[in-house]
């Protein structure tokens, strides 16, 4: 039976037995989305998704730690080490080490790195206006009620696949509303 045809992208009209629907429009939707951020954020030389996430980051507190802009960017560790050193070659970011303990050091924003994130935050509000503006209010609020039931059955069924307890609270969870149902 069609031995001859080619695989193809999973058509959301026919997912594979197995496959959950949801799960494939999701990561469509969020790799869509990911990589409109990155063509944004690519126009300004120096800058890619993860050093866009740090300047972020460090644009909200004075000073952050690896390991904070690992949690905070959602990045993994290797691709926020590779961004850091970049980012310090360029000049965007500074650091020193911690009073606390000297085997932290803290990254901060240095002039340059404002100046890039002011450069590009108007493009990446105009692209994030767009996309909040696809939902009313109303509906933003059901679909992170929606995201927030399907990460609990997924974290569930996993759970008792492994035969663990479920994974309560996620960091994905985490960033959601506080009117979102608990």
């Amino acid at each position: 039976m069609g031995l001859n045809r080619r695989l193809k992208g999973i058509e959301l009209g026919h997912v594979p037995q197995g496959v959950s629907l949801l799960a494939v429009a999701v990561y469509r939707l969020a790799r869509s989305l990911r990589s409109q951020v990155t063509t944004v954020v690519a126009r300004e030389e120096g800058i890619r998704l993860v050093s866009w996430r740090i300047v972020m980051g460090l644009s909200e507190v004075e000073e952050a730690t690896q390991k904070e802009l690992i949690e905070y960017s959602r990045m993994e560790q290797a691709q926020v080490s590779r961004a850091l050193k970049e980012m310090l070659d360029q000049g965007l970011i500074g650091t020193r080490p911690s009073t606390t303990d000297r085997r932290t050091r803290l990254f901060f924003l240095t002039d340059g790195g404002r100046a890039k994130q002011q450069a590009l935050l108007p493009r990446v509000a105009h692209l994030s206006n767009a996309i909040d503006q696809a939902l009313s209010p109303e509906e933003q609020l059901q679909f992170l009620e929606m995201c927030l039931r399907i990460e609990r059955a997924a974290n569930g069924a996993a759970a008792e696949l492994n035969d663990v307890e479920p994974v309560g609270s996620t960091p994905a969870t985490q960033s959601f509303p506080e009117e979102v149902g608990t």
